[in-house]
């Protein structure tokens, strides 16, 4: 449990270094960021992804500190993740490589949606489609095994 306890810590770390980047992006973008830039069709999407990243990664920041303060809740969490089931349905969707791949096309897509439009709908929508086919897959494999 010691081990599954470091590996709650480093992701602690990870969702706090998320949170300070979205909040200083926020930050950013309300003081600093140009007219122009404010103006451009894009613009609002991007805040968007930003403000929803930082606030999903507070959420789970705030679930895996409480998880870190109550033994029962971490083994209940550690027996979640390392079902042989659920890890078999992951790999057969894809998973984990899947997500992060279509969140690195996502950010990808929000940096290139500053200088070209096209490539960024062809990335945010083609992200998506990725993480739909996964669930799809998912879904089927939760009814079939």
């Amino acid at each position: 449990m010691e081990n599954y306890k470091k590996v709650v810590k480093s992701r602690i770390w990870m969702l706090s270094f998320i949170v300070i980047l979205a909040v200083g992006l926020a930050i950013f973008d309300v003081f600093w960021a140009s007219d122009e830039m404010k103006e451009s069709t894009i613009y609002g999407f991007q805040s968007g992804v930003i403000d929803a990243l930082g606030i999903l990664a507070a959420i789970f920041l705030i679930r895996y500190k409480k998880l870190l303060h109550n033994e029962k809740e971490l083994k209940i969490q550690y027996n979640k993740e390392n079902d042989e089931r659920m890890k078999a349905i992951k790999a057969k969707a894809g998973m984990p490589i899947l997500l992060i791949t279509s969140l690195a096309m996502m950010i990808a897509g929000v940096i290139a949606g500053y200088f070209n439009f096209t490539i960024f709908t062809v990335l945010i929508i083609t992200s998506v489609c990725q993480l739909l086919v996964s669930l799809v897959i998912k879904l089927i494999y939760m009814k079939i095994m």
